[in-house]
């Protein structure tokens, strides 16, 4: 029984995108770049997903005729195209995985936290800049933000956890600035915080 909303693969052997359902040759960084998603975070939520097809890894393995990477009748292998081998590189799943980099402690953090607000907010988006113009359309200001979900206008802020909060000029009214504009605001002032922490708080505002 598949635990996951959708089948690894569809009826015709390619992958299935968990997050929307479509089927691809291979789950590029093009495709879970409109997830807002790298392949850590993927894999890190979905550990028995595969990430490509065997007839992917076939030409990318054995493949020297350009003829070999030219899908039938120049088919759409859903938002991506096959073209030669050059492009079959840049997509070469497990060359990508090896080449990332270890997370530091810092993004190791930040993305366990993200990966518990997505639970709790579907448009979340780290280091969100957020932008504010009045009426008179003029910049009133513009804030980096540490989570934010810009449809519900939510801020999660971590201002002892996070290294831009520690800036030599920080505007000691900008969550002021914000909430005149309408947004809501979560500060969990903790330099490690734990998931029942950020839970409490989001309790809070709801």
């Amino acid at each position: 029984m598949n635990e996951y909303q959708y089948p690894l693969f569809d009826e015709k052997g390619k992958v299935v995108c968990q997050i929307c359902g479509k089927s691809f040759l291979v789950i590029s960084p093009r495709h879970l770049g409109k997830h807002n998603i790298v392949y850590a975070d993927y894999t890190k939520r979905f550990p028995k997903a595969p990430l490509s097809t065997k007839e992917f890894v076939a030409r990318g393995k054995y493949g020297k005729n350009k003829d070999l990477f030219i899908h039938p009748e120049n088919e759409e292998i859903g938002d991506e195209v096959l073209v030669d081998d050059s492009e079959v590189e840049k997509l070469n799943v497990e060359k990508l995985l090896k080449k990332e980099k270890p997370l530091t402690p810092m993004e190791a953090t930040k993305s366990r936290i993200l990966d518990f607000l997505r639970i709790q907010f579907s448009n979340i988006k780290k280091d969100y800049l957020i932008r504010q113009y009045g009426k008179d359309e003029r910049l009133k200001f513009e804030f980096i933000t540490d989570f934010c979900d810009p449809v519900l206008k939510v801020v999660i802020q971590f201002p002892d956890t996070f290294w831009h909060n520690e800036d030599a000029y920080i505007d000691i009214n900008k969550s002021v600035k914000l909430m005149n504009y309408s947004w809501k605001i979560i500060e969990i002032p903790s330099q490690n915080p734990s998931i029942k922490e950020i839970s409490k708080k989001i309790k809070e505002l709801y």
